[in-house]
This record gives C-alpha cells, sequence and structure tokens, in this order.
C-alpha cells in the first residue's frame, strides 16, 4: 500500500448529494481534486445536468458543500492507476468506513458513480448478495442508509463512454427530485 497523495473527504451533515467514486486516481490525487482528468466526464456532465446553479469544475469540489449541497468521498482512499490495484481487504475496509460515515453525516441521496462501486459496499456494508446487485437498473436503490437514498449511476470515466448517455439521463433525474439550490447573487 502506499502513503502517497488521496483526496479528502467533502462530507458533512446536511449535504443534499455525496459523489462516491471507486478510488482516487493518481491523477487526481496529484491535482488536489476529485475527477480532475481532462477526459473524465464527471464535470462536463454534472454542468449538464441541472444539478448544479452554477457551471463548476475540478477546482470548485471543496466549495461545492456549501454551494449545491454537494460533497464528495471515495470508496477507498488509495490513488491508484487503475482500481484493480486495490486489494479486497481495502474494499471491504472502505466500505464499512463509508457506510458508518453516511450514517453519522445523513446525505440525501448518495450517488455511487459506478455500478462495481455499489455492488462491493452492499456486499461489505450492508451484507447483500453479489447477485441480487450486479442485475439491479442503475437510479435509485431499494435500500436505506438511514434517511440516506443511494443512487447508482454508470461511471464518468472515459473507459466508460459508451454508457454516458445514461449517465447523463440518470443524473437529470435526480436533478428532477434533488433540485439545486438558487444560484448566490453578486455583492
Amino acid at each position: 500500500m502506499s502513503d502517497g497523495p488521496t483526496l479528502p473527504h467533502y462530507l458533512r451533515p446536511g449535504l443534499r448529494i455525496v459523489f462516491i467514486g471507486y478510488n482516487p486516481s493518481v491523477y487526481s490525487a496529484e491535482a488536489g481534486h476529485y475527477y480532475a482528468r481532462g477526459g473524465n466526464a464527471f464535470w462536463r456532465q454534472l454542468n449538464a445536468s441541472g444539478l448544479l446553479p452554477r457551471p463548476a469544475g475540478p477546482g470548485d469540489d471543496a466549495s461545492l458543500m456549501d454551494a449545491a449541497g454537494i460533497g464528495f468521498v471515495d470508496l477507498c482512499p488509495r490513488a491508484t492507476v487503475r482500481a484493480d490495484e486495490l486489494t479486497e481487504a481495502e474494499i471491504a475496509a472502505g466500505a464499512r468506513r463509508l457506510h458508518a460515515q453516511l450514517l453519522e453525516f445523513q446525505p440525501r441521496r448518495a450517488v455511487f458513480s459506478g455500478r462495481g462501486i455499489y455492488v462491493h459496499f452492499g456486499r461489505h456494508a450492508l451484507g447483500l448478495p453479489r447477485a441480487a446487485l450486479t442485475r439491479r437498473p442503475n437510479g435509485e436503490q431499494p435500500e436505506r442508509i438511514g434517511a440516506t437514498v443511494p443512487w447508482v449511476v454508470p461511471s464518468s470515466s472515459g473507459l466508460a463512454s459508451r454508457w454516458h448517455g445514461e449517465r447523463l439521463e440518470l443524473l437529470r433525474e435526480l436533478a428532477a427530485v434533488a433540485p439545486p439550490p438558487p444560484a448566490a447573487t453578486g455583492p
């Protein structure tokens, strides 16, 4: 395991949405921001979704807690080139830690950015069978984490580009049920 850079967890009570990634890429960890690589569709689709009161990019990740009620966290904190470099022990520990954080902070919606992330979380934190989780449609999930409603959307990675249309539609559905706060006006 590496003791290299990672990303802070942007979580606190009162958030309307927290986006959950698998783990930071080395590129994002070194840049110090979530979804920092230009080929990742995350910020482009977030801006097009209706979830934000104003356009944002990687440098806005920390400020979105105040500006839009949006936080960020990863299942596993260790930065890697590929998620398959994570060990099963890291994934299980990450799922249990994430579960405790979601119970503590209770965001209204927890958006898992990739089916695999929710499968790991469901297995290790909720005790659900893998087979049941992999066959489900994306979108709102039936489980509740306290009062938090889990959502699953396809990954925003450039490697998952064939699912980006579905991802954007799901983010727009999310915006319809969790609209953004009004945009702040200037001084």
